[in-house]
């Protein structure tokens, strides 16, 4: 399967709008899958979290819209739009600073 990036920033905007009406203030979307390869969307109102959660074996985020920032034990970082990050290999949660949608990208076990 192929996603263009105007498919993406497309779901992005669908999913800010589900996170805008969502009681928790977020949206997912599994995007793509390849084995134990993931792709999903999630988008977050601002001030929504995703509250501690453990890395996959490996999982990278890609902010398409917004801002997020990653916070664990050891510290933090703002990832602003068009920023790729690897997730720590931590207990971590993310935060929107404004309202965000990134691409998270794992590898599941």
């Amino acid at each position: 399967m192929h996603i263009t990036k105007a498919q993406l920033d497309e779901l992005a905007r669908e999913h800010l709008e589900k996170a805008r009406h969502a009681p928790h203030g977020r949206s997912a979307h599994a995007v793509l899958n390849d084995g134990r390869l993931r792709h999903t969307l999630l988008a977050l109102t601002a001030g929504a979290v995703l509250n501690d959660h453990t890395k996959p074996e490996a999982a990278t985020l890609l902010v398409l819209e917004g801002a997020v920032t990653v916070r664990w034990d050891a510290g933090e970082q703002t990832v602003l739009h068009g920023g790729l990050f690897v997730l720590p290999d931590a207990v971590h949660r993310v935060t929107a600073e404004q309202p965000a949608a990134f691409l998270l990208t794992t590898i599941a076990g």
